[in-house]
């Protein structure tokens, strides 16, 4: 397997409240990534940038919905998050 950079598995990392909670109370953070992206290729990712362990990924695809512009219907792109559990003694600092 070959190493990939990155900045190409990260696009960045989502700040919401609930992803605050999680962050602060699980120690679990969530990036957005490429929908090509695998867990691995996203864990080598996270550890090689902010130099965290990581102990656990979880993947979300979620699907475009159905949009109307005037008399023509389209599709919003795909999305795909991945959340991260880092070891408990590991943090990344988001502020």
């Amino acid at each position: 397997m070959s190493e990939i950079e990155p900045t190409k598995v990260l696009n960045g990392i989502k700040l919401t409240e609930k992803t605050a909670f999680l962050a602060e109370s699980k120690n679990v953070y969530t990036f957005e990534v490429p929908l090509t992206a695998t867990k691995i290729e996203v864990k080598q990712a996270v550890e090689k940038s902010f130099g965290v362990r990581v102990v656990k990924v979880n993947t979300q695809t979620r699907v475009g919905q159905r949009r109307r512009f005037k008399m023509k219907f389209g599709f919003t792109r795909d999305k795909k998050r991945a959340l991260v559990k880092l070891h408990s003694d590991d943090r990344i600092s988001l502020y």
